[in-house]
């Protein structure tokens, strides 16, 4: 450490030791521009309301056909149920059980066929929403410094550009 620090002492030292020419007042430039680092400003840009309408109507049909699937999925369940082999009732087949196990079937196909269509929705709705996303926009901002001298003192001045 005492090593790292003599160096610095001695680097330091060697620097200032070697003598400097004074600078000529005639080459002194007047302005000294500076620029520092650019300023990003990201905006993200809005939805249109018809665009969120249009995606919002399409997520919402598709959940409420996913709503008519579940029902007919629990009146295909209530109605299959009714004719299980799982209770057995000791009774034989009626037009009745026939007519409840055509019933089931048949729920079963309507919540199948809702759940397909209104599952497709909800992902076209997410679909949409990824591929209509509007986007952002970036600005730059330059900014500039300068430090001009003046009989009698200096002036700074500081700009931005975009």
């Amino acid at each position: 450490m005492r090593a790292v620090l003599a160096l610095l002492v001695a680097a330091t030292t060697a620097a200032h030791a070697q003598p400097s020419e004074p600078a000529d007042p005639a080459d002194t430039p007047i302005f000294k521009p500076s620029v520092g680092h650019d300023i990003v400003v990201e905006t993200q840009e809005d939805r249109s309301t018809a665009n969120i309408a249009a995606i919002a109507g399409v997520a919402g049909a598709g959940a409420l056909l996913g709503g008519l699937g579940v029902y007919f999925h629990l009146d295909s369940r209530t109605q299959s149920d009714k004719v299980s082999a799982g209770k057995p009732t000791s009774r034989p087949w009626s037009p009745a059980d026939q007519a409840a196990g055509d019933q089931a079937a048949s729920d079963r196909t309507k919540a199948a066929v809702f759940y397909g269509v209104g599952g497709a929705l909800l992902i076209g709705a997410v679909v949409a929403m990824i591929v209509t996303d509007p986007g952002s926009t970036k600005t730059v901002i330059h900014p500039h410094t300068a430090i001009a001298p003046t009989p009698g003192g200096a002036i700074a001045m500081r700009s931005w550009s975009f």
